[in-house]
């Protein structure tokens, strides 16, 4: 920028774009005043006025949002306090930017205290202190038909005990005006006139109705005083405290014009400047669209019809315009639009430039400009553009240079400011040389911006894959393949197909099957027919994702026939790549077969990928081989067929047992894994465990994550086999043992693994009567665990403080028990979702109610129960079972039958379903009841339990699982 540049410049403070005054001393607001210093003068001139005036007059400042209203009233706020001639008789109140909470006088009264009470405190502590106390006491009597009066006569009591006249600082008096009663204006207008004490200091966004009419109690009650645009000389002023850059009234004057003279807009363009960040600039111009969004609806709706179309014609042009080019974009008839014009110039809206038939015509506030264009067309990239121009005018060419790495940072990784500087680029004419060199400029960054975008696609897509932040690698392909077809990013063919193949996984990765299916046939629909060999296996491995998307979602005819393509188009070739997709498809055509039941489609698929790739050298082909003979031996220990399975089995042992492949000694783990299964399930265990021992063996020291998870698996498996042939002993050592074998690893899924030895031990310790060695489990697990951010942990620990809480309801400790149940309910947020969150809390309410049963407190237990209730899902068989043996404890508790049955028919699905439950408790209640003769006979019988509960119950604790 031309124009000396103060060297050593620090702003410790930036000016405020928004709430000035807030949090900020007023030293802070004195300084960064910079500009209005005659409107400050004219405030300040009415206020001295008032200091000994037996009526005072109040004062309206009005503009548009981004003025300086609010910093003009902060700014007087400070010279009230800081100047003892003003200090000594006047006490600035501010009331808070918006406010909502005043709909009537009464409220209004009560604003004014508590704001009075924080002005207050440096001045009289114990004023403040009453006043806050008389305001909390008011506030509570709102029903009090003398509210208004006590609030209103408590201020001015206020005032005479400090000696001072209250300056009550009210902004957005348009949009008060508006949400209070009918007299509310009237009233405060009465006392206002009437009261010497008390004057009003208020602001608008513009001259609201009533303020020029002569029937409305705001008329001529205050002296209006309107923030003009900022002038030239003001605009070098603001910039110089933003920046500390001195600039000539010349150079300014682009910025004047771009900002429309608008404070706000100013220091957010001066910040640009000095940051040299069209991106930051960008946020901040669509932050501020937001804000002006009602209020820019609401100055278009004051126009006229033809009005308004001019106005937009006008805003969508943005530069100073002549009428007929206002009149070919507004489709209007020139005489007509020279007319409208007139008028919009004398309402403030438009503004005029030059003389008779050279004068130009823009929007007084050009932000409505931006925010036309934002919201018309959706469109940033046309504002970019915009703004570059702004720039090729305001910037030399050494200094587009010098700003040429941020931008081209800011392009490569922004769609929307690449297509604005093309589009800028396009438009460019050059004027005695300077355009044209500072577009070249510009081309250098958009050519630079282009191969650096497509590097840091690639590398944004591979990090966040890395990272499993799936919905980011969706959001970013997505966001490239639109810009791509959009024509602003061209991506070469490569990155076109890893994007969809990289989207294409991510939709797997998070269950969205349907878009997972959507994603492979546009792979299939952009590159089938061609004999290029990447563009057979894209479409390859499409079909077979599209095959498992289909057989996730269920739909398995669907599935078999996007394998069948595969095998049909692909199977006589010998690119091992196209084999490999082959080899997975006979693979999910065996999947998918088993799940429809079809053993013989199922044991057909497995054999042909065992008889085509069986003789492979390729590692990943004889791992698809081996995966198929495991495949084999499941299919037949389902069906019982143990000696066809572990025949299956003993192959892979056979075939890849000498193998150093991760994958293939991962798959002879699965094969002798699925050996200690088979046996286990035809009641072999001393063969299972030793089964399981040789997976252990063979893998338990390797360093490889995925064998060690087989490792600790065998072993649990191990555990679950011991106890199922009572050997209790054998089975804690084998929990123990992952415990103390993986325990300190760093990987997630072994933590998990450990996880679910702790709980499996302490299940086996329940289960054979141990409560206390059951808890002391489960508090290791908790212990563990507890503060660990993976849901999945977060799982067993829920399941554990459950169980843990059941034993201690069995042991008599029901405060403990409540303690469980709320450190379920505290984790329920981070923990998981769907079935499983529904679950597990149900289970901590369920163990809440018989906590407090326990203690003797069926109220306090029928209160959890009705919380309780509205999370049940009758359809849930544990659910279900749960609730037919809680009703029975609550009224063994003493909770009233009356009671249970207007909860349980609270939800008339629920009622429904559980009738038999219902009928039964009213009859326990002494009711006749006419239901179904099925109902009945089945409520009999739940009576005679509820009745058996509540015999047994004499004396004794409620029973728990």
């Amino acid at each position: 920028m031309n124009g000396a540049t103060a060297a050593n410049h620090v702003t410790e403070r930036s000016i405020r774009k928004f709430n000035p005054g807030t949090f900020q001393s007023d030293s802070e607001v004195t300084e960064q005043f910079v500009v209005r210093q005659g409107e400050l003068a004219i405030v300040l001139d009415v206020l001295r006025g008032n200091i000994h005036s037996p009526s005072c007059q109040h004062v309206l400042v009005v503009a548009p949002r981004g003025r300086g209203k609010t910093m003009l009233l902060a700014r007087v706020a400070a010279e009230l306090r800081a100047v003892d001639a003003l200090s000594k008789y006047l006490l600035p109140v501010r009331f808070m930017e918006e406010s909502h909470e005043i709909f009537n006088l009464a409220d209004f009264w009560l604003d004014a205290l508590f704001h009075l009470a924080r002005a207050s405190v440096a001045h009289d502590p114990a004023l403040a202190s009453d006043l806050r106390e008389t305001h909390r006491a008011l506030s509570g009597r709102w029903q009090d038909q003398m509210l208004e009066d006590h609030a209103r006569a408590a201020a001015l009591a206020a005032a005479d005990r400090l000696g001072r006249k209250l300056v009550l600082m009210v902004e957005n008096m348009q949009a008060l005006h508006q949400n209070v009663d009918d007299d509310f204006g009237w009233k405060l207008r009465q006392v206002l006139q009437s009261e010497p004490t008390i004057m009003l200091l208020s602001s608008a966004t513009s001259r609201f109705k009533g303020l020029d009419d002569a029937t409305q109690p705001f008329f001529e009650l205050f002296r209006i005083i309107d923030l003009e645009p900022l002038a030239t000389g003001e605009c070098r002023r603001l910039w110089h405290a933003v920046t500390g850059e001195t600039v000539t009234g010349r150079e300014v004057r682009p910025l004047e014009i771009l900002t429309g003279g608008s404070p706000r807009l100013l220091v957010i363009v001066a910040g640009f400047a000095q940051h040299r960040s069209l991106r930051q600039l960008m946020e901040e111009l669509v932050t501020l669209v937001d804000e002006h969004t009602e209020y820019f609806r609401n100055h278009l709706e004051v126009l006229s019809k033809v009005e308004r179309r001019v106005y937009l014609a006008v805003l969508d042009l943005w530069q100073p315009s002549k009428p007929g080019e206002i009149a070919a974009r507004a489709r209007l008839d020139i005489r007509v639009v020279s007319t409208m014009l007139g008028r919009l110039v004398s309402r403030g809206a438009v503004i005029a430039e030059g003389r008779s038939k050279k004068r130009l015509y823009s929007a007084t506030e050009r932000l409505y400009s931006i925010y036309y264009k934002l919201r018309r067309e959706r469109d940033e990239a046309a504002v970019v553009r915009n703004l570059i121009h702004f720039m090729v005018a305001f910037y030399s060419e050494a200094e587009l240079f010098e700003m040429s790495q941020r931008l081209t940072l800011e392009a490569m990784e922004s769609n929307v400011i690449r297509e604005g500087i093309d589009r800028a680029l396009a438009e460019l004419q050059p004027v005695d040389g300077s355009c044209g060199s500072a577009a070249r400029v510009l081309e250098q960054i958009a050519s630079q911006a282009t191969e650096n975008y497509q590097r840091q696609v690639k590398h944004r897509i591979d990090a966040a894959f890395d990272a499993r932040a799936f919905e980011t690698v969706i959001e970013i392909a997505n966001e490239a393949l639109t810009a791509q077809e959009a024509g602003s990013s061209p991506l070469s063919v490569a990155l076109v197909a890893y994007l969809l193949t990289r989207r294409a996984t991510a939709y797997q990765e998070l269950n969205k099957w349907e878009a997972a299916i959507a994603a492979s046939d546009e792979i299939v629909a952009r590159f089938d027919g061609s004999d290029e060999p990447i563009r057979r296996w894209l479409v390859a491995v499409a079909l077979g994702d599209k095959g498992d998307a289909n057989a996730e979602l269920g739909d398995l005819e669907a599935a078999l026939r996007a394998y069948d393509e595969v095998v049909a188009r692909f199977a006589s070739t010998d690119d091992v790549h196209l084999q490999l997709t082959v080899a997975a498809a006979l693979g999910g055509r065996a999947e998918a077969s088993r799940k429809c039941g079809d053993r013989e489609a199922a044991m057909a698929a497995y054999n042909e990928a065992i008889v085509r790739f069986g003789n492979s050298d390729d590692s990943d082909l004889q791992w698809r081989v081996a995966a198929a003979l495991n495949g084999k031996g499941e299919v037949s220990a389902e069906y019982g067929d143990w000696n066809d399975a572990l025949a299956a089995y003993d192959e892979v042992v056979a075939r890849f047992g000498d193998s150093d492949d991760p994958g293939l000694r991962w798959q002879i783990a699965s094969a002798l894994a699925g050996r200690g299964h088979t046996y286990r399930k035809r009641g072999d265990h001393t063969a299972a465990t030793a089964a399981y021992d040789e997976v252990v063996d063979r893998f338990g020291d390797s360093d490889d994550a995925n064998l060690l998870e087989k490792v600790a698996n065998a072993l649990i498996w191990k555990g679950n086999a011991s106890v199922e042939r009572g050997d209790w002993k054998a089975a804690l050592a084998a929990y123990g043992e992952v415990i103390t074998r993986f325990e300190d690893s760093g990987d997630s899924d072994l933590q998990w693994l450990v996880a679910a030895a702790l709980m499996s031990r302490g299940i086996a310790c329940r289960n054979r009567g141990d409560w206390e060695t059951a808890i002391a489990a489960y508090d290791e697990l908790v212990s563990r665990f507890g503060d660990w951010n993976d849901p999945r942990l977060q799982r067993w620990v829920a399941l554990a403080l459950a169980d843990k809480g059941m034993r201690q309801i069995e042991l008599g400790r029901a405060d403990e028990a409540l303690h469980s149940s709320n450190e379920i309910e505290r984790r329920l947020g981070t923990l998981v979702t769907g079935d499983d969150k529904v679950a597990l809390g149900w289970r901590a309410s369920c163990m809440r109610v018989r906590a407090l049963l326990l203690r003797g407190e069926p109220d306090c237990a029928m209160n959890a129960f009705r919380s309780a209730y509205a999370v049940f899902r009758p359809g849930n068989d544990g659910m279900m079972h749960e609730m037919l043996r809680l009703v029975p404890d609550l009224v063994a508790g003493g909770a009233a039958a009356s009671e249970l049955v207007a909860v349980l028919s609270s939800d008339g699905t629920n009622a429904g379903m559980l009738a038999p439950l219902v009928v039964a408790l009213r009859e326990h209640g002494g009711e006749e009841v006419r239901a179904p003769d099925e109902v009945r006979k089945v409520a009999a019988d739940v009576r005679k339990a509820i009745e058996a509960r509540a015999a047994a119950a004499v004396g004794q604790t409620p029973m728990a699982n």
